[in-house]
């Protein structure tokens, strides 16, 4: 553990490679303090808007703890799962905003896998992961569609992401969930109909509904780690983002085949999305419901950012936006919506876009004072 945080954290050539922590930290700090400037420019109280917002957020022990810890866990899983799905393509130089679309694929391929009736007999342990299987797959495909047109066709992944996105909300509630895939009217189910207990993400702590979702992403967390930094894949992969702004021309040189790499980097980001995506189904609605609140894949980017768009990173910050949107709720007790969270997620992101200005501040206010020391 002690390697993966120095590689995550320190650099080597970097005098201050503290900074790594110290600016992230300083960040949020700074958004914090914004936030409350705007709290109390409503008239309320910062400080117990904020006991509200952290003492229900599942990282402070309090009354309640267990079911708050749980749902942040729960939350923050699906947010890992598309900061990931974000920061993969980023690495290699690909602006994938993707994750949206993949997401909401997995999500309905989860609800069909999961009460298929030639699946749903089979016990868990054979059933679940071929549910799992399939998402991975789906999300995976759709991913793949933005990459090989990147890739052979030269179409920037952007424009390809936001159009897939669009097509598929569109395809799946404006069709699949009011058509083919509908409940039976005579079930009183709105949406689809519900999954296979066989299908049902087990339970890991009992008297919540926190379930395995949030160690199958401990497990991803260290997985897409070790591709990045003990793989000729993450090399090939990083090495292709540090030369993007030149059509990454010097990996092509060494003999990497970029459109390869491209296609498989986009195949990757989608499962991993879809796979979040199914953990809404498989643990928390157990359907695709009539109208899916979505938002999940572009709440990964701002993980991604406020990460670092490193795995270990986006553990921290996927774990912090779950914390937010878990004590959101309990911010309406003193009178602020409970969309403030919100607020702070988009200073985090804006503090975080202006790192080196911090960095900068920071390392010239050390030096000031380490100069009037010596003095």
């Amino acid at each position: 553990m002690k390697e993966v945080l120095y590689r995550i954290f320190v650099k080597r050539q970097e005098k201050y490679w503290w900074m790594n922590i110290l600016v992230p930290v300083v960040s949020i700090f700074i958004a914090l303090i914004v936030g409350a400037v705007f709290i109390a420019s409503t008239g309320r109280n910062p400080f117990l808007a904020y006991k509200y917002l952290f003492g229900s957020s599942g990282l402070i022990p309090g009354p309640y703890f267990k079911s708050h810890f749980s749902e942040m866990l729960i939350a923050s899983s699906m947010f890992i799962a598309t900061g990931l799905a974000f920061a993969i393509p980023a690495r290699a130089g690909l602006f994938s905003i993707g994750a949206e679309g993949q997401f909401i694929v997995g999500t309905i391929t989860a609800a069909f896998f999961g009460y298929y009736k030639p699946l749903a007999n089979l016990p868990t342990i054979i059933h679940l992961p071929i549910v799992l299987l399939m998402v991975i797959i789906a999300g995976g495909l759709w991913g793949l569609i933005a990459g090989y047109l990147k890739a052979k066709k030269g179409i920037n992944e952007t424009i390809v992401t936001i159009m897939l996105n669009w097509i598929a909300f569109h395809l799946i509630e404006g069709w699949l969930v009011t058509g083919p895939m509908k409940a039976d009217v005579a079930t009183g189910v709105s949406g689809t109909p519900y999954v296979s207990p066989t299908a049902k993400l087990p339970i890991i702590l009992s008297g919540t509904r926190l379930n395995i979702s949030i160690l199958i992403m401990l497990f991803l967390v260290y997985a897409v780690w070790f591709l990045l930094y003990r793989t000729v894949f993450g090399y090939e992969l990083r090495a292709m983002g540090y030369t993007a702004i030149t059509n990454m021309e010097a990996p092509k040189i060494g003999g990497v085949n970029t459109e390869k790499r491209i296609m498989q980097i986009m195949f990757i980001s989608g499962a991993i999305a879809a796979l979040g995506g199914s953990f809404i189904t498989l643990g928390v609605l157990f359907q695709y419901p009539p109208v899916f609140e979505g938002g999940y894949g572009f709440d990964g980017i701002a993980v991604a950012l406020i990460g670092g768009n490193e795995p270990f990173g986006i553990l921290l910050s996927g774990i912090l936006i779950g914390a937010l949107r878990t004590g959101a709720t309990s911010v309406q007790l003193v009178k602020i919506p409970k969309t403030f969270p919100a607020i702070i997620e988009g200073l985090i992101v804006v503090f975080i876009a202006l790192h080196e200005l911090i960095r900068y501040l920071l390392v010239k206010a050390i030096t000031k004072k380490k100069e009037g020391v010596s003095a």
